[in-house]
């Protein structure tokens, strides 16, 4: 036993050493990729950070639905880039047990993302969601690699120039690697890996995006999620749960759904984005209830956890009890992982502010019956939940 306990214990210290490495300001590219993390069981020892962060998802699934804010603790509806801030910590006195950030922007060695939001502090709040026992989600919006235009440019058969032989697969390929480079420059205080849920290529069933149905065929987005998955994969990015979410779809069956699924081996997490943006409850109740009820069929057959990886109510501050009245009664019918709340810009809260900040009226006192739901889970909840 005690032989084992030292061959174990030398194992992570090669480990947390091979780690180690100088990191580049932008990506954090890592001189040498980090080994998986180390634990104090023999079981979790053998799995990857990816691996325990789905372990821990699935038990978290049968507590509740998580809450989760896109750029929480970067910005809100009258601040930016105060440190220790956040609308949901304001308003409730918790912060959110999922915490979003998106990677867009990053391809072009930019300093800061589409939003602008310095990568470097995007590194640093994602490591703190990390250590206060927060779970983390990062989407890609990358600019269009054929027309050199944003994501919702979806002009230039973009999709057919990245697969392997197109025109820009070397421009793309260069991408995917400061891709990973990020995801793997995210370490604890051991040089540890840290896990977080990436969802690239989202609502991939619409039309407003250079990887959505109007660009290229199922088959060709297929291969092109599929690419990056392998690519991160080759890269030593063990530190990826892989989500996979359409938008809100006009055909909500389950055939639809499916469409451009890329795969069981791809996927561990499934969602949809559904959003309020006409000002009628009654509406998303509907729209919500039917999306849900087709990915939970399709779910079926694929067996993955599901979330609700977007949504939110735009002029949510002019709401009563849009949480307790309009989303609860839908979202409690669920077993979902979570719900991601699209960010509360500081620049325009009025069109893209989807939680209530401080000052915002009824709606913050919903916001604040709705946390108590016991069903509802901010950081506090899941640390009570043994990992």
């Amino acid at each position: 036993m005690v032989l084992k306990k030292y061959l174990l214990s030398a194992a992570c210290l090669l480990a947390m050493q091979g780690a180690m490495a100088q990191v580049d300001g932008v990506t954090g590219a890592s001189v040498q990729a980090a080994n998986t993390s180390c634990c104090k069981g023999k079981k979790d020892c053998s799995k990857t950070p990816a691996e325990q962060l789905k372990t821990r998802l699935q038990k978290l699934l049968s507590k509740g639905i998580m809450l989760g804010h896109q750029d929480d603790p970067v910005y809100g509806t009258t601040w930016k880039w105060d440190e220790g801030k956040s609308d949901v910590l304001l308003t409730t006195g918790d912060y959110p047990a999922v915490m979003g950030f998106d990677l867009g922007k990053i391809e072009l060695d930019s300093k800061e993302n589409l939003d602008g939001v310095p990568f470097d502090r995007m590194r640093k709040e994602i490591l703190a969601q990390h250590k206060r026992g927060g779970i983390v989600t990062l989407s890609w919006h990358p600019w269009n690699p054929a027309t050199g235009e944003n994501a919702w440019d979806p002009k230039g058969d973009a999709v057919a120039a990245v697969l392997d032989g197109g025109a820009q697969q070397q421009k793309f390929d260069a991408w995917l690697k400061k891709v990973s480079d990020f995801i793997l420059s995210l370490k604890n205080d051991k040089g540890q890996l840290v896990p977080v849920i990436f969802r690239p290529w989202h609502e991939m069933n619409g039309g407003w995006f250079w990887w959505g149905a109007n660009s290229c065929t199922p088959a060709q987005y297929n291969q092109l999620y599929a690419k990056t998955y392998r690519t991160l994969t080759k890269n030593g990015c063990t530190n990826i749960v892989w989500a996979w979410s359409p938008n809100l779809g006009s055909e909500k069956t389950v055939e639809a759904f499916l469409e451009r699924y890329p795969g069981n081996d791809f996927v561990d997490l499934i969602g949809v984005d559904v959003y309020e943006f006409d000002n009628d409850d009654a509406n998303y109740q509907t729209n919500l209830k039917n999306t849900l009820d087709v990915m939970m069929q399709a779910n079926k057959k694929i067996n993955k956890i599901p979330a609700l990886t977007e949504t939110g109510c735009r002029g949510i501050s002019q709401k009563q009890n849009w949480f307790t009245q309009a989303l609860w009664p839908v979202l409690q019918q669920y077993q979902l992982s979570y719900v991601l709340f699209w960010r509360n810009a500081w620049d325009k809260p009025q069109e893209e502010a989807y939680l209530p900040g401080v000052g915002d009226g009824a709606i913050v006192e919903d916001f604040k019956a709705f946390k108590k739901e016991k069903k509802v889970l901010f950081v506090k909840d899941i640390l009570k939940v043994k990992k």
